[in-house]
């Protein structure tokens, strides 16, 4: 459930398959927006984790919002594919 003081409680969520066949609600992204970032290009190595990323780069694993935001493509934030594309924003 999404808590109501969450930046995503007005997104929808929908049924994401694993390749294994587990599915899952996953929140749907908002409707497309551009979103201007200087960012970094980061491939996903398998056992990377998001909220690990995010406290690499920004010192805070709750800032992974920041790399989900600029990333409207990867819709399960679990499992993305080995070798997937992301952007890391800088942030100042």
């Amino acid at each position: 459930m999404i808590s109501s003081r969450s930046r995503y409680a007005h997104n929808g969520t929908e049924l994401a398959t694993s390749p294994d066949g587990t599915v899952r609600k996953v929140i749907s992204p908002s409707s497309q927006k551009t979103v201007r970032a200087r960012a970094r290009r980061y491939r996903w190595k398998e056992g990377d984790r998001v909220d690990l990323l995010a406290d690499r780069w920004y010192g805070d694993p709750t800032q992974w919002w920041r790399i989900a935001d600029v990333n409207p493509h990867v819709l399960d934030w679990t499992e993305p594919d080995s070798g997937t594309v992301i952007r890391i924003p800088n942030v100042s």
